[in-house]
């Protein structure tokens, strides 16, 4: 899970407590300062799926104020989540043993073992067969990009069971990400919001490769992630972006190219999901010479 944010809107100062569970999951990381996260401790046994209880975070005593100057935590470096600051959210502040801590937001991350809401699966003509396992699913796109050649589907409100088609690669990024945009409107997002998701993940959801980028059901969301605030507000809208990598036969065929000539650019155009695709390439190797072997 990476780095949802959670905005407020007061035209007053408010105090507020908050607290976010994780099915199946704990929180790696969050700001500003929590009083309190679950487990405390280090976990002796990394397999969350055998997690006895859910892992939960709590801010108290959050100060959302109009009123804040806004003096929030900067690097050097620019950092993607600053793209999160450019909305209307009032402003909020933390008072930690070490001073106070200002933020547009509260954000968090983490990992969980929790099933997904769907699963997807390549078919024999280079579709995707795409399956809601959970509530349905608001939208989904096909995206895939090689080199400055995108190509993508969307499907807005998809059946239980879906096959996508192949995009061509003939397709303008910026289409894409207003397209994606006016959903997560749909979904209850302000247009600030909106952009401000997309500009904060537009290097990572579209780079080099091939994957499923879907909303998230709301029911899903609040089954995983129940969230409290006290006290409650008159609305709460929770909108989350999945992404589901796909290793298709032209990952592949990149990824061996690259190997094969030393192409570090290239590789590292897959990032962290370099292994994976690399596990799935064995995987299809041994596969294949198994049936050759049978067959001889």
């Amino acid at each position: 899970m990476e780095t949802p944010v959670l905005y407020f809107y007061s035209a007053r100062d408010v105090s507020v407590s908050v607290q976010v569970s994780f099915a199946k999951g704990v929180f790696t990381e969050w700001y500003p300062h929590a009083v309190r996260s679950e487990p405390s401790e280090a976990l002796r046994n990394t397999d969350l799926r055998q997690f006895e209880a859910d892992g939960s975070l709590t801010w108290g005593g959050v100060t959302v104020s109009p009123n804040l100057s806004g003096e929030f935590p900067r690097e050097i470096r620019s950092n993607r989540y600053y793209a999160a600051r450019e909305t209307s959210a009032t402003p909020l502040s933390v008072r930690t043993r070490a001073g106070e801590q200002q933020e547009k937001f509260l954000f968090y991350r983490g990992v969980s073992a929790a099933s997904l809401p769907l699963s997807a699966r390549q078919n024999g003509d280079g579709g995707v067969f795409v399956k809601s396992l959970d509530d349905s699913l608001p939208a989904v796109i096909l995206f895939e990009r090689r080199g400055e050649r995108v190509g993508y589907r969307v499907l807005g409100a998809p059946t239980d069971e879906t096959v996508l088609a192949p995009p061509e690669l003939i397709g303008n990024l910026e289409f894409l990400l207003a397209d994606l945009e006016g959903l997560l409107i749909d979904q209850g997002f302000y247009p600030d919001e909106a952009h401000a998701m997309v500009e904060t993940w537009r290097d990572s959801w579209f780079e080099e490769g091939s994957r499923l980028i879907y909303l998230v059901p709301r029911g899903f969301i609040d089954k995983v992630l129940p969230l409290r605030v006290d006290p409650t507000p008159s609305q709460t809208v929770r909108v989350f972006v999945g992404r589901l990598e796909l290793v298709t036969p032209a990952t592949e065929k990149a990824v061996k190219a690259a190997l094969k000539s030393h192409d570090e650019g290239m590789l590292n155009k897959y990032r962290r999901f370099l292994e994976p695709i690399l596990q799935t390439m064995r995987t299809d190797l041994s596969a294949t010479q198994g049936a050759e072997g049978h067959r001889q």
